[in-house]
């Protein structure tokens, strides 16, 4: 049997560094899975899976900007 760890909000807000607002929008746009137990910091989601969210969204912003760059310097 697996273990697994899970993050409340505010400790996944405090691990990415993102706000409640961008969570809740990678939650409700399918990136990240969560179970809301109810209240302000009643939902609770994996931690492997904020991490490798955040990251993936991280990645893509850096590509995006990459891409721009590029864009502009010709």
């Amino acid at each position: 049997m697996t273990d697994f760890e899970y993050l409340t909000m505010s400790q996944a807000m405090k691990m990415t560094g993102r706000s409640k607002r961008t969570i809740d929008r990678w939650i409700k746009d399918g990136h990240l899975h969560s179970v809301d137990l109810g209240g302000y910091d009643g939902t609770i989601m994996s931690r492997d899976e904020v991490a490798n969210v955040e990251k993936r969204m991280r990645d893509n912003q850096s590509a995006t900007r990459s891409r721009e760059d590029s864009s502009a310097a010709t």
